[in-house]
């Protein structure tokens, strides 16, 4: 890819590799990737990865829509009539577009401004994501947040996902909790207060890296000046989605479509046992790493 300039600054959009992310890639795999949250720093330049200008000018822009923004303050979500307005596009009026002057009201008052999926426009954030997709078995997205000094802008919670944080620019202070008997891989908010023997304090600069795997509790609040971090989130195959390959193939198995042909001859219970039958065998047969790759490829065309 070719470098591009940005408020006058060339930045490159060649992607970083994952290991001037992690370091080395194998030991991060087995010694960190499920286990515990650790934190890194990263031998490539990530202060180049996107800029608050950047972000701004893509607000401004006029042509950014729902859902690729929003804007969170203490862990309310404004609400989108408050932050979008209304254009009009080969003369149909649309309604969900960033309302640049809004936005940077809610952004001076002390809300976070977050960007979903940058990967589907900005060019060095897509870059990378395609460049360390190879190493992980699961869908890639990335979050930019863009916060203002002394604010925490969502609550205690839980990612869905893996994550690797990022920080770009300015500083933040991270809180957040090991795992224990009683992590779980949901996506929701966090009740009480994490517990002091789980519990770890971190501040980010410009270049450290964070990763959690899924179950830990974790907010963050900004210091010294505006900053900005990327957060990639990783989504493996859930249990639904090799469970929907695994169907999948049944379906469009032989022993199956034989079934399927002529069990109005028989009794229900009759073809419940041929069933469990073709089941079995079928499952058997199956190639456990062609049901991963079909499940991985399931769950990124759902980004």
């Amino acid at each position: 890819m070719s470098d591009g300039t940005v408020d006058g600054t060339t930045r490159p959009t060649t992607a970083l590799p994952l290991e001037d992310l992690v370091g080395d890639v194998d030991r991060f795999f087995a010694e960190h990737w499920g286990r515990q949250p650790v934190f890194l720093r990263a031998r490539g330049d990530l202060t180049r990865l996107i800029s608050e200008q950047e972000m701004w000018d893509e607000v401004e822009c006029g042509l950014l829509s729902r859902p690729y923004f929003t804007v969170f303050d203490h862990g309310n979500r404004a609400a989108i009539a408050d932050i979008t307005t209304t254009r009009t596009v080969v003369g149909r009026e649309l309604a969900g577009f960033a309302d640049p002057v809004r936005i940077r009201e809610r952004f001076a008052a002390g809300g976070t401004l977050k960007f979903s999926q940058a990967e589907h426009w900005h060019p060095r954030i897509r870059a990378l994501l395609k460049g360390i997709e190879s190493h992980f078995q699961g869908g890639l997205e990335a979050f930019v947040f863009l916060s203002p000094p002394d604010r925490t802008a969502m609550s205690a919670h839980t990612d869905g996902a893996h994550v690797l944080i990022l920080q770009v620019a300015g500083v933040k202070d991270w809180v957040l909790g090991r795992l224990d008997g009683t992590s779980h891989s949901d996506s929701t908010l966090h009740e009480g207060e994490i517990p002091p023997e789980l519990r770890v304090e971190r501040t980010l600069h410009p270049g450290d890296v964070l990763y959690m795997p899924h179950g830990c509790p974790h907010y963050a609040t900004a210091r010294d000046g505006n900053s900005i971090h990327v957060a990639i989130t990783v989504e493996e195959p859930t249990a639904t989605d090799l469970a929907s390959v695994y169907l999948a193939g049944l379906l469009g198995d032989r022993r199956y479509a034989a079934l399927s042909a002529d069990h109005h001859t028989e009794g229900s219970l009759a073809t419940i046992e041929r069933l469990r039958s073709a089941l079995g065998s079928f499952l058997a047969e199956s190639d456990s790493a062609d049901v991963l790759g079909k499940a991985v490829d399931l769950r990124r065309a759902h980004r």
